[in-house]
């Protein structure tokens, strides 16, 4: 798309080239697919700028921005430099009594031992006591997440087959207190009462899943779940064998959320040999579906993992809106700048994941700051620790650094924005997804506008990007997507190979689409695609309003 030279060579010297501002009584209308096209400042977003912070992010020296890495800072850096350049007011942790642009989450790294991690069981009985031992990996097996190093003890209760029915059906929580004690339930559900199709959806609806039991014990307090084959089952695999990837997390090093460490409950699969030497004891068979505590048995779990804690940091800056009693509404754009790192000795350089959107977001940033600015708040949000589970993104939030009475309506959020076709690009939610909402109709007029078009094959990705840390709040989200290809997480995903003509086009469709849902008069919500047609219908006939 052609530049005009003037606004060019003003961003090259550094000079700010005046917009003619709204007029407070400047017409709008209520959805923002009506806005797109009067975004006032697309031409401030260039190939050449996009470039050189593409370049810069994804070259060798940042070693693939690997989270919390001393190259992750150096990019935090840059990223907070171009926003104090811009204007935008730092609304991250505060310095003292003084805002910064850096929002610190805590990290740790775990290392989780076979060494070390046992369990216990102690039986008394008419003045007998016996002690039933076992170590992980050899007597049973564990997933090692979110645990804390250390023991817990506690009484055992017995729940048969741990069944989490509701109204009428049987719910064996509700049977005994399991509050601060160690549950014992049988894996999957009665003979009886198993559903016709065991695929694995029944299976968690109906209760017969271990990790609905899990959930069921958490909820009511219960310190542990222990879970053994049913006495009557014909020769099951041993669970070492049936889950093999628990055994493999042990000895590797994990990072997780620091706050989140403490949260896990421990969730453990004892062998049939433990589970028969339980049973030779406290003949649990001869009725297994009845709860009831276990007089005179106790459990000891022992954890051992190293671990190590650190802290990150995302970058947030807001330009805050001209409207005094909307600017408290805020969108969010967003992207993770980190990556994975160097792995087996080659850096993984990042350039289209994310260096594409992390560089889009500046762009963007820049127009926001250059034209006249919308009626609600836009703020820019880069994240760390996506590649780890979307970490940086679930602690902000979760811990909004937002100014008080302020709150976040929408997020825009860009992964991977500069390979793959040219003139295509992917978004979720999509017209079938539950989470559709009057965002997505204006992000298509806002890419026709840029000569592209928008492709709905992207729903599987929707929980696996930043934006679905704002959805599960209720936030309207939406995510663009360029598609993976085969350097994806590989080191030939470099500067040389990304289409900076296409993240332009992109950057300037998603600064159309923040900018309009700022100035629009609604907030963005949810819709179906009849809704939306409807809308369209009745739009010739509806009476333009002004701004309030």
């Amino acid at each position: 798309m052609h530049v005009p030279v003037l606004p060019r060579l003003a961003l090259v010297l550094g000079v700010c080239v005046p917009f003619e501002p709204l007029r407070a009584d400047a017409p709008v209308v209520s959805e923002p697919a009506a806005l797109v096209e009067a975004a006032p400042a697309t031409e401030t977003i260039i190939e050449p700028e996009l470039a050189g912070h593409l370049q810069f992010l994804s070259s060798d020296l940042m070693k693939g921005r690997d989270t919390a890495s001393p190259e992750i800072r150096i990019a935090a850096e840059y990223l907070a430099t171009r926003l104090s350049t811009l204007g935008a007011e730092p609304v991250g942790d505060l310095d003292g009594d003084t805002p910064t642009y850096f929002a610190h989450f805590p990290l740790e790294f775990t290392t989780p031992e076979l060494e070390g991690t046992e369990l216990t069981l102690t039986i008394e009985q008419n003045g007998a006591v016996r002690e039933i031992a076992g170590k992980v990996k050899d007597d049973f097996i564990l997933v090692p997440r979110n645990l804390a190093p250390g023991a817990i003890e506690a009484p055992v209760v017995f729940l048969g087959y741990g069944r989490t029915g509701t109204g009428d059906e049987p719910n064996d929580f509700d049977a005994v207190e399991v509050k601060d004690r160690i549950v014992l339930v049988l894996d999957g559900l009665p003979p009886g009462e198993k559903p016709e199709d065991q695929g694995r959806r029944n299976a968690q609806v109906s209760g017969a899943s271990s990790f609905t039991k899990l959930q069921a014990a958490r909820e009511r307090g219960a310190l542990a779940l222990l879970v053994v084959h049913p006495f009557d089952a014909e020769e099951p695999r041993p669970y070492a064998e049936s889950n093999p990837f628990a055994l493999r997390m042990f000895g590797r090093r994990s990072m997780t959320l620091g706050a989140s460490s403490n949260e896990g409950t421990p969730l453990l699969f004892l062998e049939d040999h433990l589970r028969d030497a339980i049973h030779e004891s406290l003949t649990l068979a001869d009725d297994p579906l009845t709860p009831r505590e276990l007089d005179g048995t106790r459990a000891r779990f022992s954890f051992a993992s190293t671990v190590e804690l650190i802290e990150d940091r995302n970058v947030i800056g807001m330009f805050p809106g001209r409207d005094e009693e909307l600017k408290h509404e805020v969108v969010v754009y967003s992207a993770h700048y980190d990556h994975v790192g160097v792995v087996n000795d080659e850096i993984h350089n990042g350039a289209d994941d994310n260096g594409s959107g992390t560089s889009a977001l500046l762009e963007v940033a820049q127009a926001i700051a250059q034209g006249p600015r919308p009626r609600r708040s836009v703020a820019f949000l880069w994240v760390s620790g996506e590649e780890k589970g979307l970490l940086g993104s679930r602690w902000w939030s979760e811990h909004m650094t937002l100014p008080e009475g302020f709150e976040v309506v929408a997020n825009i959020n860009m992964d991977m924005v500069s390979r793959n076709d040219p003139n295509r690009v992917s978004l979720t939610p999509s017209p079938e997804h539950p989470d559709y909402s009057t965002i997505i109709p204006a992000a298509i007029a806002a890419l026709d506008l840029e000569g592209m078009e928008a492709d709905f094959d992207a729903d599987q990705f929707y929980a696996r990007t930043d934006s679905f840390n704002f959805a599960r709040l209720g936030i309207p989200v939406i995510f663009f997507f360029a598609g993976i290809h085969d350097d994806y997480h590989r080191p030939g995903d470099d500067f040389e190979k990304a289409d900076v003509g296409k993240a332009i086009r992109i950057s300037r469709a998603a600064y159309r689409l923040g900018w309009a849902i700022a100035e629009a008069d609604e907030r963005p919500r949810k819709i179906s695609p009849a809704t939306e047609e409807q809308d369209a219908e009745a739009a010739p006939g509806e009476e333009v309003r002004g701004d309030r």
